[in-house]
């Protein structure tokens, strides 16, 4: 009776690390964005309905060099940041060639704590924003998010962001 249990506690134990050596989800390689959405309308509708101060398009040279995303690793992008030496806005929305997702979130990612080391001692309200500020993935979409007017609304502006990026797939 004591090996028919162990027989069947291997078994089970072998089922279940068998299960998770398959392929990661579709919810993390392959998604893709709904129908009449691209990286272009979501950063156009987080400008509309959140807002970003000054806004600046993000062109080759500036993904390159502020960034440090290679324009050869993606396959779109579209973003705006604030040329507002005062205010640390930026919104970037990138889809990723399939083998360089890693090196697009590593750039947005040091974009991210380069604002945050900027802005450490400079102005308060835009260190509390960028704390609240991140980089998102969805399948090979990559998102910057710092967003926000006003220290009260910093949470419920990143949120909104976060909803139009989320609606978008």
């Amino acid at each position: 009776m004591k090996k028919l249990i162990a027989i069947c506690l291997t078994a089970l134990i072998c089922t279940g690390a068998f299960m998770g050596c398959g392929k990661k989800a579709d919810s993390e390689s392959a998604q893709e964005m709904k129908p009449g959405n691209t990286v272009q309308t979501v950063v156009d509708k987080i400008e509309a309905e959140v807002g970003i101060a000054m806004a600046e398009n993000v062109d080759d040279t500036l993904l390159k060099d502020i960034f440090s995303v290679n324009p050869e690793d993606v396959e779109e992008y579209a973003g705006k940041f604030s040329m507002a030496m005062v205010n640390a806005d930026n919104v970037v929305a990138i889809k990723a060639k399939p083998e360089k997702v890693q090196n697009v979130v590593d750039g947005l990612t040091q974009r991210l704590e380069a604002l945050r080391e900027q802005f450490e001692t400079y102005l308060p309200d835009q260190k509390e924003k960028l704390a609240k500020g991140k980089v998102l993935q969805k399948g090979n979409y990559v998102f910057l998010l710092v967003v926000g007017y006003e220290t009260e609304s910093f949470d419920a502006d990143i949120a909104k962001a976060e909803e139009i990026v989320e609606a978008a797939f």
